[in-house]
């Protein structure tokens, strides 16, 4: 009968020492699964903007006479859309940018068009930079929030993606 008496409470114990392992894994498992969320959520952005990205792009290239149009409508966010039948060049950029910008900014997603770094006197390539959350749409090495130093070089933990266009 001590023996008994000595086993009082350990299945209890062993219970509770369960419980508590348990737990343990499934707040592990809850964090992963935040941070996949987390991951997924980004993709989905990075995708938005790459695309929409690519579809401008390919309109500049159709439309490549009106490249400053179509930087002067992507940087200016009061610009409106023109309203026409028959669209000129200039009047067919302004609408594909303002459509871009629009999309964009639905999407949460921040957008400036530059010269890419470096090619100024060359072929004066354009990039189109897209940022979301605490990220800036430029390329300045002063700002901390920036996408990219004045290189055009990321800076780390930047929520961007800068793509050449033409």
């Amino acid at each position: 009968m001590s023996r008994l008496s000595q086993q009082i409470g350990v299945g209890l114990i062993e219970v509770l020492v369960a419980v508590l392992l348990l737990s343990v894994a499934v707040l592990g498992f809850s964090a992963l699964q935040m941070r996949a969320i987390s991951a997924t959520d980004e993709s989905l952005i990075r995708t938005q903007a790459l695309s929409t990205i690519r579809g401008l792009a390919e309109n500049m290239r159709a439309n490549s006479q009106q490249i400053a149009t179509y930087q002067a409508t992507i940087n200016d966010a009061s610009k409106t859309r023109e309203s026409c039948t028959d669209c000129s060049a200039e009047q067919i950029a302004i609408n594909e940018s303002k459509d871009a910008f629009d999309k964009l900014y639905n999407y949460g997603i921040n957008v400036k068009m530059v010269t890419c770094p470096g090619t100024a006197n060359f072929s004066e390539i354009k990039c189109v930079i897209a940022a979301w959350g605490d990220t800036i749409a430029t390329m300045d090495a002063t700002n901390g929030n920036a996408c990219a130093d004045a290189r055009g070089i990321y800076k780390s933990g930047s929520n961007c993606v800068i793509v050449e266009t033409y």
